[in-house]
């Protein structure tokens, strides 16, 4: 059976999880029939005291009952200097991106939001949380010589929340979600980090140990380090319809969409990636993922690069525009083996001459076919390892 035919399998599963997972979205948001508003405990926009006890007092109301609810919080910008926790069965709703703000104050030095109140021996949060802001303030507190912090930091074991029409902006790292389980991220915006903008997993956490998310139809933009969305650990997760775009390279070697720490049997297909150093970044222990129907634009470094075995780049698209950017080969296994390369486009600008694909080290049996290389010089480029089939490579 080749790497094809088993994510192919695998697929099925992952669909299904997608659409279960869209089910859970809807029904967090209506399973919830009674709705305060979090005024009516007290907090305030627009003052400079933080509001983080009057915010848990108005998702408490539910929780210390055990029953579902949701917390209204209206348009305003709203301080918080402690961390925000979420509460399990409490959803959390505003009024839309950039009119309900919840905004880093103080000198506390957590993220805006940690880690969640859930009932014990339970790791289901069942959350959703949606149309609002949640804004870090980087830059100015920078600027005044401030810690500079995340939008949320959950490393605690959570199943089961949904971030819809949320941005985060103006982050270290915008959501570092360690072990995160049967979760979705959808619509919403990640703007301005200094880090990964969407991050999972930890080396101190086994793979698989992140698992069954989906993360799609999201916006990451004007990043100045690290990952768009870095799957460290992850398994059987979905990333697909996801915009990951900067205005200008980041200086760091990063990729933005990278899958390092053993992530396995993930589906990445059918995003944009424009203006990061590596377009998406496979590294060692990660296999089995398919990387399918992806546009990757103007690279620095790499359009893909890999240094794993048993993946599967399928029809994947990788455009060099920028006559600027002179990367040294635009697909790169260095080293990798029993990879499928198959069916991939490059087209570059007018005079580009460096490889096409190029292997190096102890990359062996990987199957290179069918690709469409527009390039001035070499086509495949194998110079290292044995076993590895080219065929039906052509020059566009």
């Amino acid at each position: 059976m080749t790497n094809f035919d088993v994510l192919k399998s695998r697929q099925v599963a992952l669909l299904i999880l997608i659409s279960s997972l869209l089910l859970l979205a809807l029904s967090n948001e209506v399973k919830a029939n009674e709705v305060v508003n979090a005024r009516d405990f007290g907090v305030t926009a627009g003052v400079e005291e933080s509001q983080t006890d009057a915010l848990h007092a108005a998702m408490k109301y539910f929780y210390d009952r055990g029953v579902e609810g949701t917390v209204y919080i209206p348009a305003g910008t709203y301080s918080f200097d402690e961390v925000i926790r979420f509460h399990s069965d409490v959803n959390l709703i505003g009024d839309g991106i950039g009119k309900t703000i919840l905004k880093k104050v103080g000198t506390s030095p957590n993220y805006v939001v940690g880690n969640p109140l859930i009932s014990s021996n339970s790791n289901e949060l069942n959350v959703n949380v949606s149309d609002l802001t949640i804004d870090a303030d980087r830059t100015s507190r920078e600027a005044r010589g401030l810690g500079l912090v995340g939008g949320i930091n959950i490393d605690s074991d959570v199943s089961n929340l949904t971030l819809e029409r949320v941005e985060i902006r103006d982050a270290t790292i915008g959501a570092l979600l360690r072990r995160l389980k049967n979760s979705l991220i959808k619509e919403s915006i990640f703007d301005n980090t200094s880090g990964h903008a969407i991050a999972f997993g930890s080396e101190n956490h086994a793979v698989g140990d992140v698992r069954h998310n989906v993360i799609t139809n999201n916006r990451i933009t004007n990043s100045s380090g690290g990952s768009g969305i870095n799957l460290s650990r992850a398994t059987y997760s979905t990333v697909t319809y996801n915009q990951i775009i900067n205005k200008s390279q980041q200086a760091d070697s990063y990729g933005g969409i990278r899958i390092p720490n053993g992530g396995e049997y993930n589906i990445v297909e059918n995003n944009l990636i424009e203006n990061y150093p590596r377009g998406i970044f496979v590294l060692t222990g990660a296999q089995y993922n398919e990387i399918s129907n992806n546009t990757v634009r103007d690279s620095r470094i790499h359009g893909i690069l890999v240094q794993a075995n048993n993946n599967t780049f399928r029809e994947n698209i990788i455009q060099q525009l920028d006559s600027s950017l002179a990367p040294e080969s635009i697909i790169r296994l260095a080293p990798g083996s029993h990879n499928d390369i198959i069916g991939n486009e490059i087209e570059t600008y007018n005079g580009f001459s460096n490889i096409g694909i190029r292997l190096t080290g102890s990359s062996n049996n990987n199957d290179i076919l069918h690709n469409i290389i527009d390039t001035d010089g070499t086509l495949v480029s194998i110079e290292g390892g044995s076993g590895n089939v080219t065929e039906g490579n052509v020059r566009k």
